[in-house]
């Protein structure tokens, strides 16, 4: 488990710091275009999980002194390629990016 700012992170995958700035720092862990569900739990739209086939990376933008991040899916190692993202507010929790049998699962765990 690492920590930046405020956001404990717990990856089964390697990641690499590609823009930091005072405040604010890019991670990019490549998921070797895997499958990858995200599990949000019940929600008033979704029972429990959205699904994205084929993710080459996850992109995460994240600024140390807050507590939400952006995800961004990317379908190549392009930094423009991406076609998904979304706000995580992190606070008092652990997010999760693990391997469980050749598909990534993003979770957020308190």
């Amino acid at each position: 488990m690492i920590e930046i700012g405020k956001l404990k992170l717990d990856s089964d995958f390697n990641y690499r710091v590609i823009r930091e700035e005072e405040n604010d720092i890019d991670l990019y862990i490549d998921i070797n275009y895997r499958c990858v569900d995200i599990n949000i739990g019940k929600s008033d739209i979704f029972e429990s999980r959205i699904q994205f086939p084929y993710v080459r990376s996850i992109l995460l933008r994240i600024n140390k002194e807050s507590s939400l991040m952006t995800v961004h899916l990317m379908r190549d190692i392009d930094l423009f390629s991406a076609f998904a993202n979304f706000e995580v507010n992190y606070l008092n929790s652990i997010f999760s990016i693990k391997n469980v049998q050749e598909k990534v699962i993003i979770s957020k765990n308190k």
